[in-house]
């Protein structure tokens, strides 16, 4: 299902704020295929990836997936169940299921106080 611009547009609309973070992620399909990505932007409970592939958008639309944080020695984070809501060509966006979602904005934002504090 192709969505217009419009539609998105409306969808976009948010209560949360976005906040730009980029961490690279894998994203884990039921079907065994991983996809890694970058993130975009995080909000309360939903997050936007950027692959460098391509993909139709109907192939992966309302899937169920686990989004796991590559940390800085390769290694994955916990695993986050989460939902995609939309696709683009290279893009989705995902909501985090509600009981893991405030772990994996702690486990996206760590070091970021450390920098600053050291800056």
């Amino acid at each position: 299902m192709i969505q217009n611009t419009a539609d998105i547009k409306s969808q976009e609309k948010r209560v949360c704020q976005r906040l730009e973070l980029n961490r690279r992620v894998q994203l884990s399909l039921a079907n065994g295929q991983l996809i890694k990505g970058l993130t975009e932007d995080i909000s309360l409970g939903g997050v936007r990836i950027k692959t460098d592939d391509k993909f139709e958008v109907d192939a992966f639309y309302e899937q169920t997936a686990i989004l796991q944080v590559l940390l800085d020695d390769e290694l994955l984070s916990a695993e986050f169940p989460c939902h995609i809501v939309r696709c683009h060509e290279n893009a989705m966006c995902l909501q985090l299921d509600k009981k893991k979602a405030a772990a994996f904005g702690l486990m996206l934002t760590r070091g970021l106080l450390k920098q600053k504090k050291q800056g």
